[in-house]
């Protein structure tokens, strides 16, 4: 064979003969045993059930309001003579608040009072009239009975030729003007009820004038109408004041409210317990102030860009130090719900939903959501309640995104929930 073959063959034979010793050392090696599937263990915080009776509570936001929030207009036209109260200030029930000049009042009350004053001799003079015109009725009555006779007389002296047609006519003549005579007191007598209305009228609104102008005197200086608080004084001294316009504004210090949203799912709950009479009160701190209140009553409508309707809590103690439109937070608490339990917001899922621990998996429970509350600690816990869940289950205080029935997991600690 050639030398130069021999050389092309030779790399080719080394390298069949090492394929076929690694197939055959393969072939002939022991197996390894094929990877055992594990499921995946899942740490979690456990708790305790423990169902018992406990009162839950809702955190609430509202803001500060008054049920009289006053706003002070000027009643009568004049310059702004002193302004003592200042915005901020509390104020006692008739406390002076603005003073205007009071000279152009007093004058239109002079003037009234002369007025009334004329129309009283007036009524005076009426009175004096009808009874003039009584008595010269009388009289002149008397004169016409006369002049009747001395017709009789002057006919009968005719007819007996003792007498003239003149005399006649004369005698006619002064009968006809006492008969005229009469008959004008006599209508003057009548008219008499008519003119005293007319001048009892006139004087009855001279007297209601200077009422007015006596009142609007009074109201040259404004009173403070309750106890309140001043918002905001919008006049100075020196100013001129015409009716109608703004002078200051106030709000009622005893009479403070508080407006807070409620959530849907509470508004049917809770308007059912203010028809039933019972008792809702509701805690909030204000610059480090307690204030009590109480759900008086529901707004009667729902305002644009809320879905729940507001409360109206009455303040009962607190809130002497509390300013208008001050936010505050509440704390509404309902009645006791027996059978409830108080878990921490990492066992819920969604708003009704927790997972119990059975034979080391998960198992999902729909719950009741009752609210909020608060333990010996200070600590804001969930308030639930579910038939299904018994004293000494354990419940999964952990949040798992990927917690779904049937999960593997492992209760590393676990506390009590009650």
């Amino acid at each position: 064979m050639p030398r130069a073959l021999r050389r092309a063959i030779l790399p080719v034979l080394i390298l069949a003969v090492a394929v076929v010793g690694f197939m055959i050392l393969r072939a002939t090696g022991p197996s390894a045993p094929p990877p055992e599937a594990s499921e995946r263990t899942w740490p979690v915080q456990g708790l305790t059930a423990e169902p018992g009776t406990h009162r839950p509570g809702i955190m609430l936001n509202g803001r500060s309001q008054s049920a009289r929030d006053a706003l002070l207009r000027a009643a009568v036209e004049g310059e702004i003579e002193d302004v003592p109260a200042r915005a901020g200030q509390r104020v006692a029930s008739g406390d002076a608040l603005v003073r205007i000049d009071p000279r152009e009042a007093q004058l239109l009350l002079d003037q009234r009072e002369a007025e009334r004053q004329e129309l009283e001799g007036a009524v005076e003079s009426e009175e004096l009239r009808a009874r003039f015109d009584r008595e010269a009725l009388r009289r002149e009555r008397e004169l016409l009975a006369i002049a009747e006779r001395g017709l009789e007389r002057a006919r009968d002296l005719r007819g007996r030729n003792l007498g003239s047609e003149s005399d006649v006519d004369a005698a006619r003549e002064r009968l006809q003007q006492a008969s005229i005579t009469v008959d004008s007191r006599e209508q003057a007598v009548a008219d008499a009820p008519m003119r005293r209305a007319q001048a009892e009228a006139r004087l009855a609104r001279a007297r209601a004038a200077e009422a007015q102008a006596a009142i609007d005197l009074e109201r040259t200086t404004i009173r403070a109408p309750f106890d309140a608080r001043v918002v905001e004084v919008e006049v100075a001294t020196g100013e001129r004041a015409r009716p109608g316009d703004p002078l200051l504004r106030l709000y009622a210090v005893d009479d403070l409210e508080i407006r807070a949203s409620l959530p849907e799912h509470l508004v049917a709950r809770v308007e059912a317990l203010l028809q039933a009479g019972t008792s809702l009160p509701a805690h909030a701190m204000v610059g480090g102030h307690e204030i009590e209140t109480e759900l008086a009553r529901l707004e009667g409508e729902t305002r644009t860009g809320e879905s729940g309707m507001r409360g109206v809590f009455e303040v009962r103690a607190g809130g002497q130090r509390m300013p208008l439109n001050r936010f505050v937070e509440l704390r509404l608490q309902l009645p006791e719900e027996p059978d409830s339990l108080a878990v921490p917001f990492e066992s819920l899922f969604g708003r009704d939903r927790v997972f119990r621990v059975v034979e080391g998996r998960l198992e999902s429970l729909q719950v009741e959501r009752l609210g909020d509350f608060i333990d010996a600690d200070g600590n804001t816990l969930a308030l639930i309640r579910s038939d299904a869940i018994t004293a000494g289950d354990t419940l999964i205080a952990t949040r798992l995104p990927n917690a779904v029935d049937g999960l593997r997991v492992e209760v590393e600690a676990q506390d009590s929930a009650q």
